[in-house]
């Protein structure tokens, strides 16, 4: 074997399983995503607004969840958030995956604008997008597609905001105020108001622009978050939350060390952790190097002190404060939600720390660095790959051999320095996340479609512990077609950032699930429980490992009362938004089984009626004699939320147009 050969043969060997390693990874990212919030909301929502988009109808309400519930105003349904329109190409559980995956390079990318107008040279603020793209705490939002676009949007929101700090134009402020509308319509309203917050600190002497912009913003997305306000004041949240369950999930001071240290309490005993999310690990390559950042950037190191603090929960006290005395802090819980932001916060960081980093010592030769950073790489891999087990001297060996490719980097040539940098965090990244991490139990799921035997006709409730629905049981719930949008709604009480409304409603099928199949209308009830089926009386439609489908008997949508004479009645249209009767005689009430709400209107002969409240229900008081009953959805918060955003986007395209000279510096 000849020198030469010899000499390539390590690095060959290298770079083949480095390009392995990318390429397997890279798949994974947008393979569809697997969890239990994907399963239960966001496909089943999903499939529902492609299903309404692709018949000409904007879905104001949704009639499959909790006996209806409205469907534009759940911000998480993201309804008019632009990229949704990708769920018109194809089936939402082929296009999640590059949905997200789609986000995740627009994170990187505004990082990396972000990076470039804070002063970053261009390669510390490549290295920056990466770090903020490929951050496994990052990656973990796969299993909440909302936070993660909503997180997309934060450097685009921060990035804009220093630059038209720097120079105020009206074209800049349009632009600024389009990404806050944006992240808006993302459907994350944490991340927006931290983004919103982050924008306050880089505006705070530009008011007038910065009022602008945010105005302009708020009036392009009126039309989801007037609704949304409207909901949120008559839901569970309209009181507030108790600090109970608000500081359910907060992270506990034994998992700051997940933080930078991957496998010391990984596989450990967890019970009574927080559960939101299964990676907290930063990455190593990308905390040490941001470690340099933060030492001369002691501002960004408050913030991210203040951020983790505020995570903690109870445990840290500030966001028990913040909770109890800041007006409309009542309304949010989570307290580990306020990690979210780190990826950016630490890849800004890193781009200052990197800096510092490629101005270090002279390079003494290249091969010799170079090899020893792949062969320590690839000792991360075996680490990852043989899964050592979890404790201090894996943790260890894992920063250790990653901080050694780091130093090895050093002995490149300045200018070939940044691409090592690169690629020892996009390596450990890569074997992280698809070896022990994010991606290993966040995606590779195959299309999840509901087993040809369950074919309910009409209405599903759902007597089921949600608690013990996870992925272990996948396969099961598929197969009752809880995924699938035509049966996931019966009464499943899902929870979003807004409890389901009306309360009693949801109170009901939690407390009397066999009382509210009947008054709400089920035709089939899904049990995973043999001791439930007393409760139920009906044939057997579907039975698997884990859940029962029984039939009922399938009630009329609504009852037609007259004295004392009930009457089953069938709707001849029945749309989302649109419900109308042919009453074979004449009565007193009809009451349709479906949940009241503000914004339904009624007509009895085509004479205005009231829609009342009868039991969480819609009830309709008539004369005796009516033969048509018409219902249809027409909230006036949306309509007041459409008329404010045309009127703002008119106003967007006169300040484009005439954008004026720039503005003097004061």
């Amino acid at each position: 074997m000849s020198s030469s050969f010899r000499a390539c043969a390590v690095p060959l060997a290298c770079a083949t399983v480095v390009l392995a390693l990318l390429i397997s990874h890279g798949t994974m990212l947008v393979r569809q995503p697997v969890s239990p919030d994907i399963l239960f909301l966001f496909l089943p929502n999903a499939s529902f607004l492609r299903e309404q988009l692709l018949q000409g109808a904007l879905p104001l309400w949704n009639p499959l969840l909790l006996a209806g519930h409205p469907f534009l105003a759940e911000l998480q349904t993201q309804v008019l958030y632009p990229p949704s329109l990708l769920f018109l190409l194809a089936p939402p559980e082929r296009v999640l995956g590059p949905f997200l995956f789609a986000h995740l390079v627009w994170l990187g990318l505004g990082t990396w604008r972000l990076a470039r107008y804070s002063g970053a040279s261009r390669r510390a603020a490549v290295l920056a997008g990466l770090a903020a793209g490929l951050s496994p705490l990052a990656v973990e939002h796969y299993a909440h597609p909302n936070m993660l676009c909503g997180l997309s949007w934060v450097p685009w929101v921060w990035g804009s905001g220093r630059l038209l700090a720097r120079r105020p134009t009206r074209r800049g402020m349009v632009g600024l105020g389009v990404l806050v509308a944006c992240s808006v319509l993302a459907g994350s309203p944490e991340l927006t108001l931290l983004a919103l917050v982050g924008l306050a600190g880089c505006l705070w002497k530009r008011t007038r622009w910065t009022v602008g912009a945010v105005g302009l913003g708020a009036g392009l997305s009126a039309a989801t978050w007037i609704p949304f306000l409207e909901l949120l004041v008559r839901s569970d949240r309209g009181t507030g939350i108790g600090t109970g369950e608000a500081t359910s999930f907060a992270l506990s001071p034994a998992e700051v060390l997940d933080l930078a240290l991957p496998f010391v309490r990984f596989g450990a005993d967890r019970s009574g952790a927080q559960s939101f999310q299964s990676v907290l690990f930063v990455g190593a390559s990308i905390l040490l190097l941001a470690a340099f950042g933060l030492w001369r950037r002691k501002r960004l190191a408050g913030v991210c002190g203040v951020l983790v603090l505020l995570a903690l929960g109870d445990a840290g006290g500030l966001f028990t404060v913040l909770h109890r005395w800041v007006p409309g802090a009542g309304l949010f819980r989570f307290p580990i939600k306020f990690l979210s932001p780190l990826p950016v916060l630490l890849a800004l960081a890193l781009a200052s720390g990197f800096s510092a980093w490629e101005r270090g010592r002279p390079a003494t030769t290249r091969r010799p660095g170079a090899v020893f950073a792949m062969v320590c790489l690839l000792g991360a891999c075996a680490l990852a790959v043989a899964e050592a087990g979890a404790g201090w001297a894996v943790s260890l060996a894992w920063v250790g051999l990653v901080g050694g490719a780091l130093l090895a980097s050093r002995r490149l040539a300045p200018g070939r320095r940044g691409w090592a940098v690169a690629a020892v965090i996009v390596l450990e990244c890569a074997v992280f996340q698809q070896g022990v991490g994010t991606l290993a139990n966040r995606s590779g799921g195959a299309p999840c479609r509901p087993s040809p035997a369950f074919r309910p006709e009409g209405r599903v409730a759902y007597d089921i512990d949600w608690g013990r629905v996870d992925v272990a049981h996948r396969a099961e719930a598929c197969e009752v077609g809880v995924p699938n949008a035509n049966m996931a709604g019966g009464f499943a009480a899902l929870e979003g950032f807004v409890v389901p409304a009306p309360a009693y409603v949801k109170r009901l099928v939690r407390e009397e699930p066999e009382r509210a199949a009947a008054l709400l209308g089920a035709a089939v009830v899904v049990i995973d429980d043999e001791a439930k089926r007393a409760a139920y009386p009906g044939e057997v439609l579907f039975q698997n490992g884990s859940y029962l489908a029984l039939r009922l008997g399938r009630p009329g949508r609504a009852v037609l009362e007259s004295g004392g004479e009930r009457l089953e009645v069938e709707p001849e249209v029945d749309t989302p938004s649109r419900l109308a009767f042919v009453l074979p005689r004449g009565g007193q009430r009809l009451t349709v089984r479906d949940a009241w709400f503000p914004g339904w209107e009624a007509e009895a002969d085509g004479q205005p009626v009231p829609v009342l409240e009868a039991e969480g229900l819609r009830a309709i008081a008539l004369r005796g004699d009516e033969r048509r009953v018409e219902l249809r959805y027409r909230p006036g918060s949306f309509r007041t939320g459409l008329t404010v955003a045309l009127v703002s986007l008119g106003v967007l395209v006169v300040l484009w147009l005439r954008p004026g000279r720039r503005a003097r510096e004061a």
